[in-house]
């Protein structure tokens, strides 16, 4: 057989291998001109059945700025006032294919894409910026959002393969495999082919340098805009024990490469078969085993498995559990990574803000993150403890064997579950995806007697939050006179408030209810250190800045920043001179700024040096002279709210602030030096006498909680 023949054969039988009838297939030819900003697109189409109505016509979406040149196949009339239904940036247009079609049409337009790369009020606190789409000598990004390719009323998965020509010195990232790189009378003709279909197609362009390694199949690459061989080795092996650690966990990877791309603004966006990461982050050296994995993982949950959105987005949850959560729990920090979700949800989510998972969809400030990620992240971890690790990882691996490069749900994660588990669980999935509201957990009545040489322990759980009960099974560790190991007993609450008894022949020292942090739940002040999420996360905060003093200015920058942050997110946030007020509010948590100010009661070094070393007393002593201290603390008159301090030495220091501490909100004290306030001392400070934790005899407790077996182990 003639060669070429056999190829465009084996590229048709690959296509439609991933194409059935309610996919679509696209063959794109784009011309990108730099330094005009401008793009001109040829794209055929093939369209499934079920598409059309019984006119043999649909809507579809292009951004305004193209302006349509031709159409064979089809005739098309713009929709008057499409804003209602779309965005504004964006035309609606109705199209009919005309009969002999055969449902394939071909659309040529041409237009400029520059849109303006911005930071939000509400996407300060992640530190990243967006936009819509841009074609500009810094790059070029077009994705979905930029609506450079016609999007179908009827959201498609398509196929497709991507010509792009551009100038000589630029290359082009995108999904699937590149099957042409050649450089032609000064222009790139670069082709990408991808077989398995997709929700949306990119097109990444920029000026870089390759590196490239084989993994098996899977070819790892690394697209840097400045040389640098060293940072794309820790990359390339960093992928390839992240990508052999997912195809043991769940199964063989979706695609025929990996590539990490170095973005021209700060970014962490994970994409079919790439993830776009900005110069900034990607030279952090954790970025390797926290935000990097994650993006991996998104290959298989959002971009191997796509979410339906219409009911709910379940794939940032479960990353969060498989790459965030899994790592720190190999490096036996499992449960505080836990306490650390439930204590964001707790600061930051409340009534007015709080929604049923099925509606969230992505996150655009705290609360939001703190559903669709952490509490998502919980449910999945309730699944795993309920069932056990062996039935999780197997559900997964269905889950994902069954809806490869299909539309997902949480009911089909459910069902994956039932079938694994061989179990009803559709309380459990109604309960926590269906339901808004937390279960707040009490432990009340405590009570130890001796019978004989018998010892029963009593004791009353009871959940206080507004919202309906939550069945749920709750972890119980007790700790026994003289027995080297903690005694774990769980309980199943299906009341307002319960009463629970067992029985031991050795007298029980403590209990302590879900220590490890297993349960979906707001945990109480007294079982957390304070920190600073539970400032920014009230409802409502005054920011008191300094009357006078050589900062006063930068400091009430800081304060309209964080002012702006918290509005966006439907928050109150006041800001007030110290001179107008007597004392600091209670009703509310408050940001102390400033060293001169006159509320700045230098708590680490009086009310907390006893948590410290000396070494660590010196350091915050030399931080609060010559660079910058920030802590958050229990409001002494109302222990419900919380009081913050940031101080500085510079005004560089202090902008600099101004969004970096927006990352910390887990810690509850923070040291930086330098201009750049480089962060050189973080932690935790003491934490309250918990209440959920219970003294019931004298005795000397020699058992420790031992953390459980990852759900991967690594010999990292």
């Amino acid at each position: 057989m003639d060669i070429k023949k056999y190829l465009s054969l084996l590229i048709f039988v690959m296509v439609f291998q991933y194409m059935p009838a309610q996919n679509a297939y696209q063959d794109i030819s784009v011309n990108i001109d730099i330094s005009n900003s401008s793009i001109q697109v040829e794209n055929t189409f093939d369209l499934p059945n079920n598409i059309l109505d019984n006119n043999n016509s649909t809507y579809i979406y292009l951004n305004k700025d193209l302006i349509i040149e031709n159409l064979k196949g089809a005739k098309i009339v713009t929709v008057e006032n499409p804003n209602k239904d779309t965005q504004s940036y964006v035309n609606k247009y109705l199209l009919t294919l005309e009969k002999s079609s055969k449902n394939s049409f071909t659309i040529s337009y041409k237009g400029v894409i520059n849109d303006a790369i911005e930071k939000s009020a509400a996407e300060y606190a992640r530190g990243f910026s967006e936009t819509k789409g841009t074609i500009s000598e810094t790059g070029v990004y077009l994705a979905g959002s930029t609506y450079w390719l016609p999007e179908f009323e009827n959201k498609l998965l398509s196929s497709f393969d991507l010509k792009v020509k551009i100038d000589k010195n630029w290359s082009i990232v995108s999904q699937g495999e590149r099957t042409q790189n050649e450089v032609q009378k000064n222009i790139r003709n670069v082709l990408y082919h991808s077989p398995e279909p997709m929700d949306e197609i990119y097109l990444i362009g920029a000026k870089w340098a390759e590196y490239s390694k084989m993994l098996g199949n899977v070819e790892v690459q690394a697209f840097l805009r400045t040389p640098d061989k060293d940072l794309a080795d820790r990359y390339l092996n960093s992928t390839s024990e992240f990508l052999a650690m997912y195809e043991n966990l769940i199964g063989e990877y979706p695609y025929t490469k990996f590539a990490l791309v170095e973005n021209f603004w700060e970014t962490g966006y994970g994409m079919p078969s790439f993830t776009l990461l900005g110069e900034k982050i990607i030279r952090f050296p954790w970025i390797l085993y926290s935000s990097y994995p994650h993006e991996l993982l998104h290959n298989y949950w959002g971009n191997g498995v796509f979410v339906d959105y219409s009911r709910g987005n379940w794939c940032e949850g479960i990353t969060a559990y498989m790459a965030d959560h899994l790592i720190q729990e190999q490096m036996g920090n499992g449960a505080t990574y836990r306490q650390q979700t439930l204590q964001k949800f707790t600061d930051y989510v409340n009534e007015e803000n709080d929604m049923p998972i099925n509606q969230f969809l992505s996150r655009n400030n705290p609360a939001e993150e703190s559903i669709g990620y952490g509490k998502v992240l919980m449910i999945n971890n309730m699944l795993r403890t309920n069932l056990g690790d062996d039935v999780f990882i197997k559900a997964y691996q269905k889950f994902y064997k069954d809806n490869k490069f299909t539309k997902a749900s949480f009911s089909d994660i459910q069902k994956s579950f039932e079938e694994v588990s061989k179990q009803d669980l559709s309380s459990f999935f109604e309960q926590w995806i269906d339901r808004v509201g937390t279960p707040s957990i009490e432990l009340l009545n405590v009570n130890s007697t001796q019978n004989n040489n018998e010892f029963e322990l009593s004791f009353t759980l009871k959940q206080v939050q507004k919202e309906d009960l939550f069945d749920v099974a709750i972890p119980i560790a007790v700790y026994l006179n003289q027995n080297s190991e903690v005694i774990w007993k769980k309980v199943d609450m299906n009341k307002k408030e319960q009463n629970f008894s067992f029985t031991f022949n050795q007298k029980p020292l403590k209990i302590e209810v879900d220590p490890e942090f297993d349960v979906m739940r707001r945990v109480s002040r007294s079982e957390v250190p304070s920190s600073l999420s539970q400032v920014f996360g009230a409802k409502a905060l005054s920011l008191v800045i300094p009357s006078k003093g050589e900062y006063q200015a930068t400091y009430k920058e800081l304060a309209n920043i964080w002012k702006a942050t918290q509005e966006a997110q439907g928050k109150i946030a006041t800001i007030l001179l110290d001179s107008e007020i007597e004392k600091l509010p209670t009703d509310q948590s408050v940001w102390v700024i400033g060293f001169e100010n006159k509320f700045n009661n230098n708590d680490l070094q009086t009310s907390y040096a006893s948590s410290f070393d000396s070494e660590t007393l010196e350091q915050i002593k030399n931080l609060s002279n010559t660079g910058a201290i920030v802590y958050a603390v229990p409001n002494s008159s109302n222990l419900a709210e919380s009081v913050g301090f940031v101080g500085a030495n510079s005004h560089e220091a202090i902008t600099a602030l101004s969004s970096k501490l927006l990352h910390y909100g887990k810690y509850g004290y923070l040291g930086f030096e330098g201009n750049a306030a480089n962060n050189v001392l973080k932690g935790s400070l003491p934490v309250l006498n918990s209440s959920l934790n219970v003294r019931t005899s004298d005795g000397e407790i020699t058992a420790k909680i031992i953390p459980r077996k990852a759900l991967f182990e690594t010999k990292r």
